[in-house]
């Protein structure tokens, strides 16, 4: 039996403000800059079925808030008051931690010892071990070498520490009091979030939060319904790319079907690229997973902003991952730079949606959650310190009825800028540079908007540079509905200085004492704030200047003369993607997908970068069909010796 609509409507308010309350406690007691100030962390609570049924959306990660805990509590097994569980293993925990950085804690909260619910919620360490300074090298081939794995233990036993574990966890990483400084805050957001509980329940009863939970994620799952039977029904296809797997210059492919029908959507990965020898691969244990649905959750809260966040936003959504891919590695792959492959997730589901409701989807943003970390020598510690210096993210895409934002992308519009005068207080670097790339932005009548330059410089001897995510410096962020592509983003050593060179991605970067590192992201203006110039006005809009004045009859002129132009397609790929995609077209990539898919494990990643570059040769004389891959298959396989 359901509560009344105003019941739940004042627990619903009064939840809320005890997950914003359990969040703001983490953001003011941790210890690290990503923590404190960034804000990579998240809490809320949990049903007993280990389900978010309130979670934060002023301040944190919002992209977690339909993740299942419940294949975490039950490896550790029954829990008392007092007990606090850790973990940050991917495979152990079913993909409620998706990286070793994001290091998990769950609260049981009782009430007259019966198990009522769970405070729950994560923080992104600088550092957790590994083979680099912050952990995470897209290089990496296997977690094993992404830093310390922790299954599902107890890191307190009824409200003591577990000295035994956290002593392991402590010696093997970088930044060992910061990181136990962090997991102190998290530890105190969840004892916020015990206390409020408690609250609630002596003014309401139990019975009545019991009911509370289950009408709440009841109350999202109806309202995401009825947006889904406002859709158009059908299958809507999109594809989207990774540049790269790191060991080659193949590009991973993302596919997705997005079929809408009877209340529900089905999002089928099938036709994505195999698992890949490098960190980019995304753990889902192949289920129903947050990071795979951004863009539709997105979708929903934008359309019907009293959703709230909880486990009823993925209710009515099912996915299918095809075992082996990219989007649903099997152990021991490593996965320390699966976000930048969620961010490209994110564009194909964007533009799946973009096919089924264009009237209310934006064009790509930049595409890119590069986390710029840097590890200088600690002197008086006798070890380095591990910082992420900034988050750099591109600009957001061209909405229907208004410009991209700036600096700014939808997907990880929940992370904050690091200021300036923090990094240098806290770290010996001056920040040179750090402000909106003019020309950035892809034209079009809403614009895209503009990408971000950081500049910033290092004076101490041994500076590395680690810098996971760093995407779409080749293929630009897609425009949509006669809209242009974004610019793509850059990595230069020392501008403006007879040193300059141009760097490509960053895995691990050696500076110098003296060394200026910039890096510039993509892009999703304002004439006379100075962020399009003469040029670009004239060649993307079509706007002649005069002066700091618009040329009326030099605009007029200008834009008769192109009106017998070529008209723009349905998407506007840019360039690279356009040559990639003549060369490799739909038809071909399922083919070699499918091919791969039904080689033995062990041979995939082999035949994958033995057979591209044969395909890739023939397709720079002719177009290549499935016919022509198999029988190119064929010739490599009696190579190998596979029957």
């Amino acid at each position: 039996m359901r509560l009344d609509a105003l019941t739940v409507e004042i627990l619903r308010n009064y939840l809320q403000g005890a997950v914003e309350e359990m969040a703001y406690v983490v953001e003011r007691t941790a210890y690290t800059t990503f923590v404190k100030e960034t804000a990579d962390f998240t809490c809320g609570l949990l049903n007993p079925q280990g389900e978010f049924f309130a979670y934060p959306i002023e301040l944190g990660v919002a992209s977690f808030g339909g993740i299942s805990y419940a294949a975490t509590l039950e490896a550790v097994g029954p829990l008392e008051p007092g007990d606090v569980v850790i973990t940050n293993d991917p495979y152990g925990s079913a993909a409620a931690a998706t990286h070793l950085p994001d290091i998990h804690l769950i609260k049981p909260i009782f009430w007259d010892g019966r198990l009522v619910a769970y405070g729950a919620g994560f923080l992104h360490s600088s550092d957790v071990g590994g083979m680099v300074p912050a952990s995470i090298s897209p290089r990496a081939s296997e977690i094993f070498q992404e830093g310390l794995r922790v299954p599902p233990k107890k890191l307190f036993v009824r409200g003591q520490v577990n000295r035994d574990l956290l002593d392991v966890i402590l010696a093997n990483c970088r930044i060992p009091e910061q990181n136990w400084g962090d997991l102190q805050a998290l530890v105190a957001g969840l004892t916020t979030g015990e206390r409020r509980m408690h609250e609630l329940i002596r003014r309401f009863g139990p019975d009545t939060v019991d009911k509370a939970m289950d009408d709440l994620i009841d109350y999202a799952t109806r309202k995401v319904e009825a947006l889904i039977r406002r859709m158009p029904a059908g299958r809507y296809e999109f594809s989207d790319y990774i540049e790269d797997d790191v060991v080659t210059d193949i590009p991973i492919r993302l596919k997705v079907a997005m079929t809408i029908g009877d209340g529900e959507i089905h999002l089928d990965f099938t036709g994505s690229d195999v698992q890949v020898g490098s960190a980019l691969n995304v753990p889902t244990a192949g289920r129903v997973h947050p990071f795979m649905s951004v863009a539709l959750v997105n979708y929903f809260a934008t359309r019907d902003r009293t959703i709230p966040l909880n486990a009823g936003v993925l209710k009515r959504v099912r996915m299918t991952l095809p075992e082996d891919s990219v989007v649903n590695p099997k152990f021991p792959a490593a996965c320390g730079v699966r976000y930048a492959t969620v961010l490209r997730i994110y564009d194909a589901v964007l533009g799946a949606l973009a096919r089924a409701v264009p009237a209310h989807i934006p064009a790509a943003s930049g595409g890119q959650g590069c986390m710029v970390a840097l590890a200088l020598p600690d002197p008086e510690a006798g070890r380095r310190h591990v910082t992420v210096i900034e988050p750099m993210i591109g600009g957001g895409g061209g909405r229907p009825g208004q410009d991209g934002i700036d600096g700014c992308d939808a997907s990880l519009g929940f992370l904050k800028t690091t200021p300036a005068e923090t990094l240098e207080t806290e770290v010996p670097i001056v920040v040179r540079r750090y402000h909106l790339i003019p020309d950035s932005a892809g034209p079009g009548r809403f614009r895209g908007g503009f990408a971000v330059r950081l500049d910033f410089q290092v004076f101490r001897p041994e500076g590395l540079v680690t810098a996971r995510g760093m995407e779409r410096l080749r293929f630009a962020p897609w425009g949509v509905a006669g809209g242009t592509a974004g610019a793509t983003g850059s990595v230069v050593l020392n501008p403006g200085t007879a040193g300059e060179r141009g760097l490509p991605k960053i895995d691990v970067l050696a500076l110098e004492p003296g060394d200026v590192l910039s890096v510039r992201t993509p892009g999703g203006g304002d004439v006379a704030a100075g962020l399009v110039s003469r040029e670009h006005a004239r060649e993307a809009y079509g706007v002649v200047l005069a002066g700091e004045r618009v040329d009326e009859t030099a605009t007029t002129a200008l834009r008769t003369a192109r009106r017998d132009e070529p008209t723009y397609a349905e998407f506007d790929f840019g360039p690279a993607r356009r040559e990639h995609e003549r060369r490799w077209p739909s038809s071909l990539q399922d083919a070699f997908i499918e091919l791969l898919m039904s080689l033995p494990a062990p041979y995939r990643a082999y035949v994958r970068r033995t057979l591209h570059p044969r395909v890739a040769a023939l397709a720079d004389q002719r177009a290549v069909l499935p016919a022509d891959l198999h029988r190119l298959w064929q010739e490599l396989r009696g190579a190998i010796g596979l029957a």
